[in-house]
């Protein structure tokens, strides 16, 4: 990847091949009930979200301005002084030094400050260490998918977008538990063959599909988010028909987006793509996301994830 202070249509898209995505993904056994049961009770011991993120997730569900959003967020001096920092970073073009949350917040746009919050929120109760996946790199990821995933979302029918862009972001907050449990990890070899699914449930009996599921009810994540995490592998292996259709065009959406970021440099862990089922097709084609991979709308948001530093 390119520094952000280079011109964001630098950025070669342009040599995307579909032949490059050869990885296959395979489905693991279910997982063990008694690991499950074990790590529920370590996930259980987290705290729960702050009523400032419950009350910001409200507002941004109910398109609140950016001075309403604003004053959700004044009552953290620490969350502020994190906005205000990402606001005025070098590759967002930021002319003169922002000092205002609400200025900050609309420069931001509502994706990223949510994308903020929501780290500030919960990231502070998870291990940094790198025993199993990057917190930091997590964070980087999910943002980089919810963002993806609001262009994606646009060029297939009666997606949500902003239902797409929260699964985006929350799609693989399972990972971030794994290092809460790496206590219990069994030795395990990474088989690009067999991909990163069969390696999570080699080393835990579990993916981090299961665990995104435990976290996200633990935190109160909305039920479709939730739906949606369990699902959102589904497009590399199964038929369209396979995903509820009230959350199907949602999991496409996540799952492109996902494979563009792991592309475009934004991976978290994972290397290995494969384009969707061909079931998915009358969804979105081949074409649209070649054309979306290429766009200049792409190479720019590019530039603003890059910028962004936690």
């Amino acid at each position: 990847m390119e520094s952000a202070g280079e011109d964001i249509l630098e950025h070669d898209v342009s040599d995307f091949h579909v032949d490059e995505l050869s990885y296959h993904l395979q489905v693991p056994e279910q997982a063990s009930d008694s690991r499950l049961t074990m790590y529920a009770k370590a996930i259980q011991t987290l705290p729960q979200p702050p009523a400032l993120w419950h009350a910001f997730q409200r507002a941004c569900n109910q398109e609140a301005s950016s001075t309403q959003l604003a004053n959700i967020i004044k009552d953290d001096p620490v969350l502020s002084a994190a906005i205000l920092r990402v606001a005025n970073a070098p590759g967002l073009g930021v002319r003169t030094v922002i000092t205002d949350i609400a200025r900050a917040v609309s420069h931001l746009g509502i994706l990223l400050v949510r994308t903020i919050v929501s780290r500030h929120s919960f990231s502070g109760h998870l291990s940094h260490a790198k025993d199993v996946y990057d917190i930091h790199q997590l964070w980087k990821h999910g943002m980089a998918v919810a963002t993806f995933a609001e262009i994606v979302a646009d060029e297939i029918p009666d997606c949500a977008r902003a239902d797409a862009s929260i699964l985006g972001l929350f799609h693989d907050i399972g990972k971030m538990s794994m290092n809460l449990i790496a206590q219990y990890r069994q030795p395990a070899k990474l088989d690009i063959n067999k991909g990163h699914l069969i390696y999570e449930y080699e080393s835990f009996a579990c993916t981090h599909i299961d665990l995104g599921v435990l976290l996200a009810r633990h935190w109160e994540l909305p039920e479709k988010i939730i739906q949606g995490m369990i699902y959102h592998h589904h497009p590399a292996h199964s038929d369209a028909n396979s995903i509820p259709e009230s959350i199907r065009a949602e999991v496409l959406a996540v799952y492109i987006a996902d494979l563009m970021a792991i592309h475009l440099g934004f991976a978290a862990g994972d290397s290995g793509v494969c384009m969707p089922h061909p079931s998915f097709s009358n969804l979105l084609s081949t074409e649209k996301f070649l054309d979306m991979m290429q766009s200049e709308k792409v190479a720019y948001e590019i530039k603003r994830i890059e910028s962004v530093v936690f």
